[in-house]
């Protein structure tokens, strides 16, 4: 391909993310505009004013917990994939990377981010690539299972069947997908050569089964992935931790037991791709979730801007930790 060919191809790359960041603003917008006309935006501003410093530090400091125990879970992931790197770097990079996934215009843009780190540092891609999809697996099931709990807790109060069907569709869905991976290396051969007669399809399914293989040696290796659900479970109670020191620093009547019911399925609805670093998006899901258990929809928006602000704060350590050295890397390691 001549030099011509490959800039041309370039620019068509660069305009089309443009185009989707552009898009995922717009999105982002339009959701806050439509969730700000169904609320008091002056009671919101009050709100947001009125957060004790106590409570900003507090959910702070558990945003950041959130950050140091996923660590130590991507930390033991890498090493069963035979990638071990000292715990002090991976935490570090666990910083980055969260930094990056609340001011890049997707929720996995921070995934990416670690998997290029790991292997400037001398892993190969698709161990790399593996363990922090199967680091980000781990967390996504213990959100799944605790967000069905919350639906069976609710019971009644969740009285709009299409998001109590869309909610517990996601348990099984997930289980599926996982089986489905587990198994991608063992598909019949008839179906395996007709899959590698597709473009590209060979070498994609090369990289499903090392895939395969790596998330059997992860989910269902045993005691591994009892400690990695429970980092799972202590992640997210530290999320919710956060959420309900929010709540209580704004003097809402929001319980533990309550906050444990909705703020896993915020986050879960959080992971949809569509807006800038969940923004909008969060805030629509605050609104009708907390709804569920009394919460105003004008305080159940502060709680989320609070909280996706709490987000960017407990990531500026990875900002910084970029700054200082992230930008200085080794050479890539070869693909694997």
């Amino acid at each position: 391909m001549s030099a011509t060919s490959l800039s041309s191809t370039a620019a068509r790359a660069g305009g089309g993310r443009l185009w989707v960041l552009l898009l995922k603003l717009l999105i982002s917008l339009g959701l806050l505009v439509l969730v700000g006309r169904a609320v008091d935006l002056q009671a919101v501003g009050g709100l947001l004013l009125a957060l004790p410093l106590w409570a900003g530090l507090a959910a702070v400091l558990c945003l950041a917990g959130v950050s140091l125990v996923s660590a130590l879970r991507w930390w033991l992931v890498m090493r069963s994939l035979g990638a071990a790197l000292p715990l002090g770097r991976i935490t570090a990079l666990m910083f980055v990377g969260n930094f990056f996934t609340q001011v890049l215009p997707t929720s996995v843009g921070g995934d990416a981010v670690r998997i290029w780190l790991v292997t400037r540092r001398g892993v190969a891609f698709n161990q790399a690539f593996n363990g922090v999809i199967l680091e980000r697996a781990t967390g996504l099931i213990v959100v799944v299972f605790m967000v069905a709990g919350g639906v069976f807790w609710l019971g009644g109060l969740v009285d709009q069947a299409a998001i109590r069907l869309a909610l517990l569709a996601a348990l099984p869905l997930l289980l599926g997908a996982l089986t489905l991976l587990c198994l991608l290396d063992r598909l019949p051969a008839s179906l395996a050569l007709s899959a590698a007669a597709l473009p590209l399809a060979g070498a994609a399914l090369n990289l499903l089964a090392v895939m395969a293989g790596d998330a059997r040696r992860v989910l269902l290796a045993q005691p591994l992935s009892l400690y990695l659900l429970l980092l799972s479970l202590a992640a997210q109670v530290f999320a919710v931790l956060a959420v309900l020191a929010l709540a209580q620093g704004l003097g809402l009547s929001l319980s533990l037991v309550e906050a444990l019911a909705v703020v896993p399925a915020v986050i879960l609805i959080t992971f949809v791709p569509l807006s800038f670093a969940g923004w909008g998006i969060r805030e629509g899901a605050a609104v009708v979730m907390f709804g569920f258990v009394g919460v105003a929809a004008d305080q159940a928006v502060a709680v989320s801007v609070l909280f996706g602000l709490g987000l960017l704060v407990a990531g500026l350590p990875g900002c910084v930790l970029w700054v200082k050295g992230g930008r200085r890397l080794p050479p890539a390691a070869a693909s694997v």
